[in-house]
């Protein structure tokens, strides 16, 4: 059983919050081994997502149920396992639909329209996902 299985993505955090009132509201669904909020490389400010990590995976799994939709600092939080794209898949690249760009895990920024494949019948300007 690997930590991967109990860390959760919490987004729509409040721009000056730190890890602390993160690990407050989610304390009570078990043990937490890491509370990571993201922040601006320059400011140090939040950017308004981060991660918690249970030691249990269950207990993960409860909080997520709990705790998404919830209200932290006056904004709405959404709460997901970590990795998990809208799909529902883990892993894998992540493409920045609209931007021309594509972004995957350990790779680095491999330039203008990298990894983009439209369809090539009238109309159609959406990207092919291919397996």
């Amino acid at each position: 059983m690997s930590s991967e299985e109990g860390k959760l993505f919490v987004a729509g955090l409040n721009f000056n919050n730190d890890e602390q009132p993160l690990e407050d509201h989610f304390s009570s669904f078990g043990p937490i081994s890491e509370v990571v909020v993201v922040k601006d490389r320059e400011t140090q400010r939040s950017r308004g997502f981060g991660f918690i990590t249970f030691t249990n995976p269950e207990h993960a799994s409860v909080a997520m149920k709990a705790m998404n939709g919830e209200s932290l600092d006056g904004g709405q939080i959404h709460v997901d396992h970590a990795g998990k794209s809208a799909r529902g898949t883990r892993g894998g690249a992540f493409v920045a639909h609209g931007c021309g760009r594509s972004y995957s895990r350990g790779v680095g920024d491999q330039g203008y329209g990298s990894g983009r494949y439209y369809d090539s019948r009238p109309g159609g300007r959406e990207p092919l996902h291919l397996a």
